[in-house]
């Protein structure tokens, strides 16, 4: 190789490098996953105010409770949501402190990876301080809010398989907390698979006391999330509503200016058109929503620091937290007669993986929270790329046959495009002799020399651009899949075929010490690197400038390079990619091969080329140039 190819190797070499020091090892795991943006966590002990006042109160009106010894989020009850067959789903936990979901755990679904020496059970109610439901009180954007650490009881006789009740009494206001399962069911009356991971909130409060109350600044409390992993990305924590009937999304670098500083909060009062608020991470979220009809008075959003990853190595990571207003309200004092007055507050509440069909299913409940799947520019493509995957995974069972079925019909419906693209790059690679000639008959005349060429390829009927259409049409494809990739709950944990136990996660089969860095050998990035080689052989080759062949050439080893510590599933799809790609173009060749004979002028009907009107301009151009000169 020359000095430009070891070049362009040692850059390779290099990104690997550098990719690998920054990608942190693959975390632990559970054989059924806690939710991470269920519970809050570390809320009250990593505020950027200090330690906070843990006293529950009003800021006008009602009076602090005392405050607990310790902050116990122990589950006081829980709830199993199941699918249409009858099969649990979810658990859900709740918690005597502040009345709240604590933890929520999908049955049977990993964390991250399937190896048996990573496998760990991970409860992230350890690290929380509050859960959702939770009651908030001083909500505002000049200091932290209080948030209710009132110890409830548990109702029996109003809890059961469908239902939590649980009872606190905050100084002189009963109030009672109602979780229940919520059952949601299409246009035809089924059940869809979304009910399992949606829950109903009723918050009943009543004076009991004698002097009328009146409730300012209260909130109720919709979570936290942070990567629940150390293979997660940072830059996929969000906090999101949706408002004006559009969705929004702002992640951690929201709370930070470059004029005014940190912001310790974000506060809003400007919410009339507020339809619900929540986090979510790569794969998960939590959303609140009020029920019909209930105003909005703000909502509330701050970071939150100093979170621990459960299992990982990563010393502190920085999460999202956020909280919908409550708006004012005042109850009447309780008389010899009669109660006090009371106020019910109704919320609906998601808190589940994002998976893309379920959450366009829940669309009704939920305005818009399909674009949570946060696919970007390539939505377009995305959407049916996931809807290939799942309904492949109903036939095959397995999403790493899921992917190879989708890229197949990919390829079927490229196939024209393909097939017409190897016909332009045969018919280019046929003259390229007479192109030659034409370089070196006019090697001091480039203007010339492409005037020349220009008529070739039009009296031949060829586009030299012809055969890189295929190359620009594949590009958003691959990224509409990495998109795909990058937010699907399907693949964590899901198996392939042999050593590729995990879809989410590197096919790593063994680490190479070397230097102090244990190197990873994965196996599906080296076979997409040796197929993308076998592909590029079998194409026709067009001649061109050498350091563009030289590109072309080396295009292999940067695939390797991006792919190699990516999840397998990219991987898997590119590598399937150019197997079927090899396999048409072992079918193109053996059908009947391109003829350089000039094409018919007849024929053209006076139309002209995009490389003639391409040279027009450039006459256009240097005549103006000329004009200007003289």
């Amino acid at each position: 190789m020359d000095k430009t190819a070891w070049f362009v190797v040692t850059l390779c070499a290099i990104l690997i490098g550098v990719n690998m020091w920054f990608t942190p090892d693959q975390p632990p795991r559970s054989e059924q996953e806690a939710l991470h943006s269920t519970p809050a966590p570390a809320a009250a002990a990593a505020r950027q105010d200090g330690e906070q006042d843990n006293s529950v109160a009003n800021a006008a009106t009602i009076e602090a409770s005392p405050v607990p010894t310790g902050v116990d989020l122990t589950p006081a009850a829980e709830l199993t949501s199941h699918d249409s067959e009858g099969k649990p789903v979810a658990v859900f936990r709740f918690s005597a402190t502040g009345g709240s979901l604590a933890s929520i755990e999908m049955v049977g679904k990993p964390i991250n990876s399937t190896r048996e020496d990573l496998l760990a059970s991970v409860r992230l109610n350890s690290i929380s301080k509050q859960g959702i439901g939770t009651l908030m009180f001083r909500l505002g954007e000049q200091t932290a809010p209080v948030f209710d650490n009132t110890v409830y009881r548990l109702v029996p006789e109003e809890t059961n398989d469908q239902q939590v009740t649980l009872e606190g009494q905050l100084n002189d206001l009963k109030i009672r907390k109602v979780y229940s399962l919520k059952p949601l069911k299409n246009a035809e009356g089924d059940t869809i698979e979304g009910h399992a991971y949606c829950l109903h909130l009723s918050i009943s409060v009543q004076n009991t006391g004698k002097l009328a109350r009146l409730a300012q600044q209260w909130g109720v409390y919709a979570g936290t999330t942070a990567p629940i992993s150390s293979r997660e990305w940072q830059q996929y924590t969000y906090y999101i509503r949706y408002e004006d009937k559009s969705f929004h999304k702002e992640n951690a670098g929201s709370f930070s200016s470059w004029f005014s500083g940190k912001k310790a909060r974000i506060f809003s009062t400007n919410c009339d058109t507020i339809g619900w608020v929540g986090v979510m991470n790569q794969y998960y979220a939590t959303l609140l929503r009020p029920v019909q009809g209930e105003p909005v008075s703000s909502y509330y959003a701050a970071p939150v620091e100093g979170l621990q990853i459960p299992g990982g190595d990563k010393p502190d990571v920085t999460g999202v937290e956020t909280a919908i207003g409550v708006p004012s309200f005042s109850l009447a004092a309780a008389t010899d007669q009669q109660s006090g007055g009371a106020k019910t507050l109704e919320y609906d509440l998601f808190t589940g993986p994002k998976l893309n069909l379920m959450l366009s299913d829940l669309t009704k409940e939920f305005p818009k929270i399909d674009y949570i799947m946060d696919y970007g520019v390539f939505h377009i493509i995305s959407y049916p790329m996931n809807y290939l995957i799942n309904v492949f995974y109903r036939w095959f069972g397995n999403w790493g046959w899921a992917i190879v079925a989708m890229t197949f019909v990919v390829r079927l419906i490229i196939w024209p495009l393909y097939r017409k693209s190897y016909t332009s790059m045969k018919s280019m690679s046929l003259l390229q002799p007479k192109v030659q000639e034409i370089r070196q008959k006019y090697a001091d005349n480039q203007q010339k020399a492409s005037q020349e060429m220009i008529k070739l390829y039009r009296d031949y009927n060829v586009s030299p651009m012809g055969g890189c259409l295929p190359m620009f049409l594949q590009i958003p494809i691959f990224f509409s899949f990495f998109y795909v990739l990058q937010t699907a709950a399907e693949f964590r944990g899901a198996p392939f075929i042999g050593w590729i136990t995990d879809l989410s996660q590197m096919d790593t089969v063994a680490t190479l010490p070397l230097l102090g860095w244990n190197i990873p050998i994965n196996v599906l990035p080296i076979i997409m690197a040796i197929t993308m080689i076998l592909q590029m052989r079998m194409t026709p080759q067009v001649g061109g400038d050498p350091m563009q062949q030289r590109i072309i050439r080396l295009m292999p080893l940067f695939f390797f390079a991006f792919c190699y510590t990516y999840p397998s599933a990219l991987a898997l799809y590119w590598t399937t990619t150019n197997l079927i790609s090899i396999a048409q173009t072992w079918i193109i060749r053996r059908l009947p091969q391109p003829e350089l004979k000039k094409a018919d002028p007849s024929k053209r009907k006076g139309k002209k080329s995009f490389l003639e009107r391409m040279a027009e301009l450039q006459q256009e151009e240097l005549k103006r140039r000329g004009q200007q000169q003289r």
